[in-house]
């Protein structure tokens, strides 16, 4: 026969019993609710991946669509308006040479700003091939080549340069975007000075480079980076507005930020940054 003690101890075991019971459904129905989310998320994922396949094919369509249906036509005026020069050179007068002229520099220039458009467009879509690069050799064979086909005199300043790891051809066009950008805006420079060097912060390296050009109002840095926004007209730099856009969606793809500082009429900076995730090579 069970004493009062015993009995007691047998309830209290029962409830526990029934507690851990209920727990347990209710931890059955809380994997099951997470189990039936997850499915959910899955799905949508799913869905959000044939949608920007959707998007890409569409995309690769339209760009095939511009660099073929827009160029055909642009190819055509350019060869007409080179044929009237020749067969009616001797008939024309200077007005009507000087409007073919214009005619060929326009077609010029509408040709460069669909390969920008298209440059731009790749390179939100393409895959990243991530490697180690030598930062420092990578921006001198720019410089190189630059100098090679540069008018200017111009003294470079160019500091010991950390390597990184990211996709090195959409580095290079940051560096030729903003190297060429440097070159064009400090040509009217007696004597033009380009200083391309990085700073290392505890998150991240901070590449910049500077020209002692013509500056810019900061009051529209904010837009400097924005697609066809310029801040000179054509006639003063040649341009299509669309380099310094393409150099924030490459920093951006590599986890980076860009701005830029500036005074009117002694210097312009353009900076961008890199996640810190690699040390220098002299390191």
């Amino acid at each position: 026969m069970c004493t009062d003690e015993e009995n007691e101890k047998q309830r209290d075991a029962e409830k526990k019993i029934l507690t851990l019971e209920k727990e347990l459904d209710e931890t059955n129905r809380g994997v099951v609710a997470l189990n039936l989310e997850l499915e959910k998320r899955v799905e949508e994922k799913e869905r959000a991946e044939a949608a920007l396949k959707e998007v890409n094919r569409e995309l690769e369509a339209f760009s095939y669509s511009v660099s073929h249906d827009l160029k055909a036509p642009l190819r055509a005026i350019d060869g007409f308006s080179r044929i009237l020069c020749e067969k009616y050179n001797e008939t024309m007068d200077e007005e009507g040479k000087h409007l073919i002229s214009m005619i060929h520099d326009n077609v010029g220039k509408m040709g460069r700003l669909i390969d920008d458009i298209l440059a731009f467009s790749r390179v939100g879509r393409q895959d990243m091939n991530i490697s180690t690069i030598n930062i420092d050799l990578l921006v001198r064979e720019i410089v190189k080549e630059t100098t090679a086909i540069c008018k200017q005199n111009i003294k470079w300043i160019i500091t010991d340069l950390p390597e990184f790891n990211g996709d090195r051809s959409m580095i290079r066009q940051v560096f030729v975007n903003l190297i060429s950008n440097a070159v064009k805006y400090s040509s009217k420079k007696q004597n033009p000075q380009i200083e391309i060097c990085c700073r290392k912060e505890e998150n991240e390296l901070v590449f910049f480079v500077r020209d002692n050009g013509i500056g810019f109002d900061m009051k529209f840095a904010d837009k400097l980076f924005d697609v066809f926004s310029r801040l000179h007209s054509a006639k003063e730099f040649e341009g299509t507005g669309i380099g310094l856009a393409n150099v924030k969606r490459i920093v951006n793809r590599h986890g980076g930020r860009v701005w830029a500082g500036s005074t009117i009429g002694e210097e312009a900076v353009f900076y961008f940054s890199i996640p810190n995730k690699a040390k220098s090579k002299k390191e």
